[in-house]
């Protein structure tokens, strides 16, 4: 029986017959892929406590078939950090259910977005240790970990190549400024200004009564109005800009909004919610 060994971190599983568990596992070498871990529901068993979600391991792989089978496991990274607090952790767990919806697109690029899944979780574990170190409030560092997911939303849309148009109307293609920015459009992927969103409402002769019925959805289905303050954190979350803790408290509204958008966006390019999207939604943060 020939084997093969990869670097992965467990993004899903679901349990096969009375003792085994069927993983998914996003891996460095060779992306997503589903692999049997044999008595990983058993008390007391090696390989229970490396099948958790988000765990990180070294595996030896035996080809089976119609599943692998998972023969070796050596632990590499458990974020045990993430598991004291259910906010970091809902992130964490967003993050895996996102890498297995795109798991497919990201086949190419699996290196490369292996190491970048990996410093996204790794910074969200040592968000708790920062909070405790600089004795930063609660709130601060709730909306510090709203800033980390926004990175990573948008660095995997970035690998995705669906990386939203933040900076120039993705209709007239003019520079977008806090004078003309208007609505963001999730099906042409970005923002649309002040002038083409006005042009687009008004309505044709005959039309009348249909405007008042749907409104701009006519043009544009999928927009949402977008104030200063979201769009600058977007923007901002898509460069190497530091987080601005002294603001945080301050930004907290603006951060979350910005947070929601882009969920409603990773969420029209997925075609469907994800369990791990309901439970940070439903965070008072």
């Amino acid at each position: 029986m020939s084997t093969y060994s990869v670097s992965g971190i467990n993004i899903a599983s679901f349990n096969l017959g009375e003792s085994d568990k069927v993983l998914t596992i996003f891996t460095k070498e060779r992306g997503a892929i589903k692999a049997v871990a044999k008595g990983a529901r058993k008390p007391g068993s090696k390989i229970t406590g490396k099948a958790d979600v988000l765990n990180v391991n070294r595996l030896l792989i035996a080809k089976g078939r119609s599943l692998d089978i998972i023969t070796q496991a050596e632990s590499l990274e458990t974020f045990s950090g993430l598991r004291k607090d259910l906010t970091r952790l809902s992130f964490g767990l967003y993050y895996a259910e996102l890498t297995d919806h795109f798991a497919q697109g990201l086949a190419e690029e699996a290196n490369d977005y292996f190491d970048f899944f990996f410093q996204a979780l790794k910074d969200q574990c040592e968000a708790g240790t920062k909070s405790s170190s600089e004795s930063k409030s609660q709130t601060d560092w709730q909306v510090y970990s709203l800033w980390l997911c926004l990175k990573f939303e948008l660095g995997l849309l970035d690998i995705l190549g669906y990386k939203p148009e933040l900076t120039f109307c993705v209709t007239c293609r003019q520079v977008i400024n806090d004078l003309n920015l208007s609505t963001f459009d999730r099906e042409l992927g970005g923002i649309v200004c002040r002038q083409c969103y006005q042009e687009s409402r008004v309505p044709q002769v005959g039309e009348r009564r249909a405007w008042h019925d749907d409104g701009f959805r006519k043009l544009f289905g999928e927009s949402i109005e977008i104030t200063p303050k979201v769009w600058k954190h977007l923007v901002l979350a898509g460069t190497l800009q530091p987080f601005d803790s002294g603001q945080a408290s301050t930004n907290k509204a603006a951060m979350t909004a910005a947070h929601r958008l882009l969920q409603g966006y990773i969420e029209h390019r997925a075609g469907q919610r994800t369990k791990a999207l309901d439970l940070v939604t439903s965070l008072k943060l």
